[in-house]
């Protein structure tokens, strides 16, 4: 049971990912309106309430192998980061806070200029699609052993 829930919620993140994506192709610029957006014939409205399509200028997206044992170093972004967990398990952690262990299809948004690491586990491969807000990331130093695994303070 749980395999099918994280399944299903796997396929719901890639859906919401590819509709992110789909959104920010095709926006250039950011458009407001207080009206509803025109609907398809037979269609409803579409949204309730005032809704914005964001400039995008900046926005990447990745996606990444890491073999078992491999990791950044510690970085951060000025925007922000998304990661999304696609196969394996990730290790991840923001400084300051303690590893976490994701699985695939979860994901973890770590905030602007936070500085974080993320890599596979000792034992298994991970592959992520990282989705990255304006701005070139700030690279720091290593992740020691000590620190990949939970034991530094």
């Amino acid at each position: 049971m749980a395999r099918k829930v994280r399944r299903f919620v796997g396929v719901f993140l890639w859906l919401a990912l590819f509709l992110l994506m789909v959104v920010l192709r095709t926006s250039d610029a950011r458009q407001t309106s207080p009206q509803q957006p025109p609907a398809a014939a037979g269609q409803g409205a579409l949204f309730t309430g005032n809704t914005s399509v964001l400039d995008t200028t900046g926005v990447t997206l990745g996606r990444r192998r890491f073999e078992p044992g491999a990791r950044t170093y510690w970085h951060s972004h000025p925007g922000g980061q998304l990661l999304l967990i696609q196969e394996g398990h990730a290790l991840v952690q923001e400084q300051g806070k303690p590893v976490r262990d994701l699985a695939p299809g979860e994901s973890m948004y770590t905030g602007p200029s936070v500085p974080h690491w993320h890599g596979a586990t000792p034992t298994q491969s991970m592959t992520h699609l990282n989705v990255g807000f304006p701005g070139a990331a700030k690279w720091m130093d290593p992740v020691s052993d000590a620190q990949y695994s939970g034991k530094a303070k």
